[in-house]
């Protein structure tokens, strides 16, 4: 059976907040002396950023484990590959949350809380950024803006500890993507759908930020209501079936998008009725993250133990826009 391809992408975008605080002298928080000082703004994804996804490796390597503040002002661009003017660094995590948006817009986030000690980003800020490396290209750059969205600076005084939190969101294209392909000369309709069921949520942000890539095994935690959920076939699925491996394919710099071959051996896939839908997402111990995708074939694609049947799924990525 011949190659093809079935597409999904998604949207990211990031938002920052600083808080202030002052310590005494065993290290403790004093009461009262927490400050916003610069609340939710938005940042920018730059171009070496979207590379990150498809260029990192395992889902312990993310795109902020480091935050990065200076005093440049220079407008973001998205070529940039690092601040104006870095005044500090920090991989200092202090708190590490996540969970999914359901109120509106659908989307998975992840909370960093980096911090820098009294005294180690003392002065005048203006930007910010986040980067997976402590010198490497940043992955979003922003200028700190005040509450009416213009550029602004803060003091950070000498004796403060200054906490960043930086907010990565993904945005899966919740509208279904459609497209064709001919396999042994029969025409086949694929159809491509997020599954967003709560049962997922677990797919949506336990490990973003990590490279675009789903779980390179067959397996992974699928609960029961996928069947529901599935790209409509014609005709209900009634089965799941394990089987196949993922190989990721070879990531090309400027591209945000990356490949990955579905194989479906001789002995594996050979549901009666014939193969109605893909299933592919990471899970809590994979090696990346995509989400939980489904794509869906009209017809059905027949398949026995006679052919092996080799499916390419090309996730792509880019900023979010609204």
């Amino acid at each position: 059976m011949s190659n093809n391809i079935l597409s999904a992408h998604e949207g990211y975008a990031g938002w920052f907040k600083f808080e202030a605080f002052r310590v005494d002298a065993d290290g403790n928080e004093i009461p009262g002396s927490r400050r916003v000082a610069a609340d939710w703004f938005p940042n920018l994804i730059t171009n070496a950023g979207l590379d990150l996804f498809g260029t990192l490796s395992g889902a312990s390597s993310i795109v902020s484990a480091f935050c990065r503040v200076g005093s440049g002002n220079a407008t973001p661009a998205v070529t940039d590959t690092a601040l104006g003017t870095q005044v500090a660094f920090s991989n200092t995590l202090q708190a590490n949350t996540n969970g999914v948006n359901r109120s509106g817009t659908f989307y998975g986030w992840r909370r960093r809380t980096l911090r820098f000690a009294a005294g180690i980003a003392a002065g005048t800020l203006a930007e910010v950024g986040v980067s997976a490396t402590q010198a490497g290209p940043l992955f979003s750059r922003a200028l700190i803006l005040d509450g009416g969205g213009a550029p602004t600076t803060i003091t950070v005084l000498s004796d403060e500890v200054l906490d960043v939190t930086y907010e990565l969101r993904c945005y899966p294209t919740m509208t279904d993507a459609t497209g064709s392909v001919t396999i042994s000369g029969t025409a086949y309709t694929w159809t491509a759908r997020p599954l967003n069921n709560a049962s997922y949520d677990y797919a949506w942000k336990d490990t973003l930020g990590a490279a675009i890539q789903p779980r390179l095994t067959g397996g992974g935690t699928v609960s029961g209501s996928v069947v529901t959920d599935l790209p409509a076939q014609g005709a209900a699925l009634g089965t799941l079936s394990t089987v196949g491996a993922i190989t990721a394919l070879t990531y090309t710099a400027g591209q945000y998008a990356r490949s990955f071959r579905f194989d479906v051996g001789l002995n594996d896939g050979n549901l009666a009725g014939g193969i109605g839908a893909f299933i592919a997402g990471n899970d809590s111990n994979g090696t990346g993250y995509c989400g939980l995708w489904a794509w869906g074939l009209s017809p059905k694609l027949p398949k026995t133990n006679q052919f092996v049947a080799t499916f390419t799924i090309r996730f792509s990525w880019g900023r979010y826009t609204p």
